[in-house]
């Protein structure tokens, strides 16, 4: 990422500095590589929790995920809270049933 270090010339960047922009520098680094990796179609967080219980259920059954839905697969390697919420989906998928 030697652009954000360009940008934000981070081996000079103090606390006052991180504190004033209201964003520690890490934050900042993890947005614009967010940023970076836009592409022109995904999918919204509400759009992904929609498709989320067939994408595990593909994923335990063991088929292509991402080559099946892509735009999911790919929205779930950039949001982690969408990745949080598939991974307890397939924990509880995964759990034995109790009688």
């Amino acid at each position: 990422m030697k652009w954000f270090d360009k940008i934000f010339k981070r081996k000079q960047a103090t606390s006052l500095q991180s504190s004033a922009m209201g964003i520690s520098p890490q934050h900042a680094k993890n947005m614009l590589m967010m940023i970076e990796k836009t592409q022109e179609k995904e999918l919204s967080c509400d759009e992904v929790h929609a498709l989320l219980d067939q994408y595990a259920e593909m994923a335990l059954r063991g088929e292509d995920t991402a080559e099946l839905l892509p735009l999911v697969h790919y929205h779930l390697v950039m949001c982690p809270d969408c990745k949080e919420e598939y991974e307890a989906l397939t924990r509880i998928l995964q759990a034995p049933i109790e009688n």
